[in-house]
């Protein structure tokens, strides 16, 4: 199957809007720069850490997309009409291209609401912030933890509120709360329920 991770393409939007001092509100100076560039998602990297490369007219901005500068600004970004547009067709796109796994915040809710299983990933918010934390960690980026909740917080909030595409649990979606298990554990989980779905 394909991995898509649609968040790394808003992640990507809001890069370049950063890198170009454009309003982070600016949706067509945004797409104007964006439609002009060649974004390419890598989904067949080897390192579990990080199943998605991304590169954009062939720089690799793997490491960029995710600083904390970045997440601090991508719900801004990425509630804007004309971007999630732009980039919901690119997704829809590329999901039809074969079986997919597609991750993001309206996957299942807006780019693919026939999917065969929709899985509403959540976790307690201090294991949030203790993941977070890791991951700024190894990617030597560390921020405090009140900081880290407080950007999780504001970015929950933005996303449920948007007008278009809204955070929540899609039709028939199962949510499935991560607290406590190890990503194996979760895979297993995820695997009963598409196979109890798909009767494969």
């Amino acid at each position: 199957m394909n991995y898509i991770d649609t968040g790394a393409m808003y992640r990507t939007m809001t890069l370049i809007a950063l890198r170009n001092n454009i309003d982070l509100e600016d949706e067509k100076a945004i797409l104007e720069i964006a439609k002009k560039s060649e974004l390419q998602i890598d989904n067949r990297a080897g390192d579990e850490n990080e199943y998605t490369s991304v590169k954009i007219n062939g720089e690799d901005i793997t490491e960029d997309i995710r600083s904390s500068q970045v997440g601090s600004a991508v719900s801004i970004v990425s509630r804007l009409s004309g971007i999630r547009k732009y980039l919901v067709s690119l997704q829809r796109s590329m999901a039809s291209s074969g079986n997919s796994v597609l991750e993001g915040r309206d996957t299942g809710s807006v780019v693919c609401p026939d999917a065969d299983l929709k899985i509403f990933l959540t976790a307690s918010i201090s294991e949030r912030v203790r993941r977070r934390r890791l991951q700024l960690e190894g990617k030597n980026q560390p921020m405090d933890e009140a900081s880290i909740k407080q950007e999780i917080n504001d970015r929950d909030m933005i996303d449920s509120n948007r007008k278009d595409s809204p955070l929540i649990i899609p039709e028939d979606g199962i949510e499935l709360d991560t607290s406590g298990l190890t990503i194996d554990e979760v895979i297993e989980k995820i695997k009963k329920l598409f196979y109890v779905r798909t009767k494969a």
